[in-house]
């Protein structure tokens, strides 16, 4: 079976605990999937500019789908984004500070395509996380604001970050019942909560690169470990869950790496999958 194009999470996945990768072994494999003409996409939950500083030697020969889906990157240039209403953004905040309290959420960050913002009152902790996996990030005087402040912004994403008394099920339920149909709430892993226009998801923003350039279902790879990742596993048969993933999340994919996101499962998955297709 022909693969085309392989799509990898980035965190749990495809990048270990500590947010590096086996740089050595992805030049190899990338060199490799070159010469095969296969190409090769980054999918996270996290910002373009984080995912432009963890592949800064590759960017101009990949493809990138930022924040769950909102936002598709050929290299540097912008192929899509799926921006939200003002209104919409105003009523999740609305909704935030019904429900919860400043002791309930660690990290609230508002993006745009390539930027992200949070409120100067976050402590340095949670900032210098958020840098990681955001890169581009302003601080202002009022998170809530932050619409009136850039009004020439495309804004995206909004990202909730509860604390771990925070049940993401039970908010789940809870947004569901107030959000505006037109946005959507996705669990991104690490007790996170991304919501943005309800068009963009991985799912999605995958299929639109498959139909950029004339794929089939089955000549495209995918790997996850978190239920953001159900769409894109769902799409192929060639899908992997890694074996460090929810025992849910197995059961969706079309298979299980034999290493975790710790052994380089993903680079070594990709290694028997092009030697088994010579």
């Amino acid at each position: 079976m022909s693969i085309k194009l392989i799509a990898t999470d980035m965190d749990g996945t495809f990048l270990r605990d500590d947010h590096s990768y086996n740089q050595h072994l992805f030049k190899r494999v990338f060199r490799q999937l070159q010469r095969r003409g296969i190409r090769f996409v980054a999918a996270s939950g996290s910002s373009f500019p984080r995912l432009a500083r963890e592949f800064a030697p590759y960017v101009d020969s990949m493809d990138f789908i930022s924040q769950n889906g909102s936002v598709i990157h050929r290299g540097h240039e912008i192929v899509q984004a799926y921006p939200i209403q003002v209104t919409a953004l105003q009523r999740v905040m609305h909704i935030l500070d019904r429900f919860y309290g400043p002791e309930d959420i660690n990290q609230l960050v508002v993006s745009g395509p390539t930027k992200s913002y949070v409120d100067q009152k976050m402590d340095e902790h949670n900032f210098n996380v958020i840098k990681i996996f955001y890169e581009d990030v302003t601080r202002v005087p009022d998170i809530r604001r932050v619409f009136s402040q850039f009004p020439d912004e495309q804004f995206t994403k909004i990202s909730i970050n509860f604390a771990p008394h925070i049940d993401l099920n039970k908010v789940a339920a809870v947004m569901d019942g107030y959000l505006p149909p037109s946005l959507i709430i996705e669990n991104s892993g690490f007790n996170t909560d991304q919501i943005g226009n309800a068009k963009a998801t991985k799912r999605n923003a995958l299929a639109r690169l498959q139909d950029r350039f004339g794929l089939l279902d089955d000549e495209i790879v995918t790997f996850g470990d978190n239920e953001n990742d159900l769409g894109m596993l769902a799409m192929t048969s060639q899908s992997y869950a890694m074996q460090n993933a929810n025992p849910v999340i197995k059961l969706q994919a079309g298979h299980v790496t034999a290493l975790d996101n710790n052994h380089d499962g993903v680079l070594k998955t990709i290694e028997q999958l092009l030697k088994n297709s010579r």
